[in-house]
């Protein structure tokens, strides 16, 4: 895994070992490289000159994290009420993904060629088509393709990298960002997402030390 930070100890300290985790995704990929101005204008601020509008997206990746937030701590008590909810969470999600506005903000990152990317909730590294100095601004949005989380957020360059993933002539270089000014409703996601994987990681590991005991 790549640690965004350059940085693998996380003094003990359990949340920041988790928002440290870092996991190997396939993601639909687009940033566009802004300027200071808009970097500290902010990301609202850019998409209302930009005539983007994400009223709707955002109340419901609002709820969203809440809800899945409730939905953890509900399986803990209640597994069984907790499935039950889950799958008419996932009901109402499929019907929610077909409302024009949702499927306009999805539809062109899903057109794009998926990436594989190391992403963790502070920062992701990803192939580009430039090697884009330390420093460099970028106005970045991506969806997740194991579950369709769509996030956006601004971020800068870090660092080089070696690309992850197989090798790409179209995008021979490797950079590591961090994230910049991100909605907590979009963090939270983030989040939610790496503890379920980080979950699902040690599940596997625990089957597989049963399997050769």
């Amino acid at each position: 895994m790549i640690n965004m930070n350059g940085n693998g100890n996380n003094n003990g300290n359990t949340d920041d070992g988790r928002r440290s985790f870092r996991v190997s995704e396939t993601v639909y990929l687009k940033y566009d490289v802004i300027n200071d101005r808009e970097f500290h204008e902010g990301l609202d601020r850019r998409k209302l000159r930009l005539g983007v509008s994400d009223g709707l997206r955002s109340v419901i990746l609002d709820l969203d994290t809440r809800l899945d937030q409730k939905l953890y701590l509900l399986r803990a008590e209640s597994n069984p009420i907790g499935e039950c909810l889950a799958l008419l969470n996932d009901k109402v999600n499929t019907v929610i993904q077909q409302l024009p506005e949702m499927r306009e903000s999805q539809s062109s990152l899903a057109r794009s060629k998926p990436l594989t990317c190391e992403v963790g909730a502070d920062g992701m590294a990803f192939s580009s088509d430039k090697n884009y100095d330390i420093g460099t601004k970028l106005a970045l949005r991506f969806l997740l393709e194991s579950d369709n989380r769509y996030i956006e957020t601004f971020c800068h360059v870090v660092r080089h990298i070696d690309p992850p993933g197989d090798i790409d002539v179209e995008r021979p270089f490797g950079i590591a960002v961090e994230f910049q000014g991100m909605k907590t409703s979009q963090k939270e996601i983030l989040i939610q997402h790496l503890f379920e994987r980080e979950s699902e990681t040690l599940r596997m590991r625990r089957l597989n030390l049963d399997a050769m005991q």
